[in-house]
């Protein structure tokens, strides 16, 4: 959980042919927020895998979420939840 905006995500990064998948649960951003799933590269870039418009439901109950990026899977060092203003909720490491 990130301790600044009590959001939670857990995640699953699976390799593909030079690009990984992505599978994550999301709970606790607010309902409204316009949000980004980002895979983080260890370079610094940062790929959109998925995108949505967090419900009512989806602050309470959470959302759960499949993309993919342009990342090698040996590069992948986070996960990122983040609003299209740029404000992160919660970072993963991996």
């Amino acid at each position: 959980m990130e301790a600044s905006t009590g959001v939670r995500m857990t995640a699953r990064v699976v390799p593909a042919a030079g690009w990984v998948r992505v599978n994550a649960a999301v709970v606790g951003v607010p309902a409204g927020e316009n949000c980004r799933l980002i895979v983080v590269g260890s370079g610094g870039e940062r790929e959109i895998a998925s995108g949505w418009i967090v419900s009512p439901a989806g602050e309470t109950g959470g959302t759960t979420l499949d993309g993919s990026a342009a990342v090698a899977i040996d590069k992948v060092v986070a996960v990122e939840v983040q609003n299209t203003a740029g404000k992160t909720f919660v970072s993963l490491k991996l």
